[in-house]
């Protein structure tokens, strides 16, 4: 049985136990992924750590305003330790599920992602391969150098269409070359595509 690729993580070495909504049955799916999971643990422990600040910050105050003005602040000081528990739990739980829900899949006609801005909220984006003029991979920042991240863009022929990147992901540069050789292919004869090899995540001599 098909699942929809946004909500499991059991994609099969050739894609082929998934689908994503508006896929075409001629539709082969080349390359999908998610940002590297570490762009995940980023998000979780950050959110994490401001809202431990924010909860000692508030509880402290409460405490100081007691002790000058004489109230009893402990159940006020335990109301904001409840709300700081369900705010972090819910928090936690929405940046995963919005990591989860957000994908990039190269197929054999397009390129499109999946952007989710809350669990249940999403816009899609595609890029025809008749439209890519060239493609090509950077790093940026301090994060992506340290984790050893990349982003990947296609450039688009239409100027009233954005470039399409996919941002935090190991490889970059991999899937670039292997993005030149899936348009020379699409250019040269788009009946090969059918069998054409999937992009593998991994490093040389590991992709089999």
């Amino acid at each position: 049985m098909m699942e929809n690729i946004l909500l499991t993580d059991e994609w099969g070495k050739s894609y082929e136990k998934v689908i994503f909504p508006g896929k075409a049955e001629d539709e082969k799916i080349l390359y999908a992924t998610r940002e590297a999971p570490m762009m995940l643990m980023i998000r979780l422990v950050g959110f994490s750590v401001v809202d431990a600040v924010t909860v000692l910050v508030g509880s402290l105050m409460i405490a100081n305003m007691g002790k000058t003005l004489g109230f009893t602040y402990g159940g006020m000081v335990v109301i904001i330790l409840l709300i700081g528990a369900v705010v972090m739990f819910g928090g936690l739980w929405w940046i995963a599920q919005v990591y989860k829900k957000t994908v990039f899949i190269i197929t054999s006609r397009r390129l499109t992602k999946f952007i989710h801005t809350t669990p249940w909220t999403r816009y899609q984006m595609s890029l025809g391969l008749d439209k890519v003029v060239d493609s090509g991979a950077y790093s940026k920042g301090y994060i992506q150098a340290i984790f050893r991240l990349g982003t990947f863009v296609a450039r688009s022929s239409a100027g009233n269409i954005k470039n399409f990147k996919i941002e935090n992901i190991h490889y970059a540069e991999d899937l670039h070359n292997w993005m030149n050789k899936l348009m020379f292919t699409f250019n040269k004869d788009v009946a090969e595509l059918d069998t054409f090899r999937p992009f593998v995540a991994a490093p040389m001599g590991k992709r089999d």
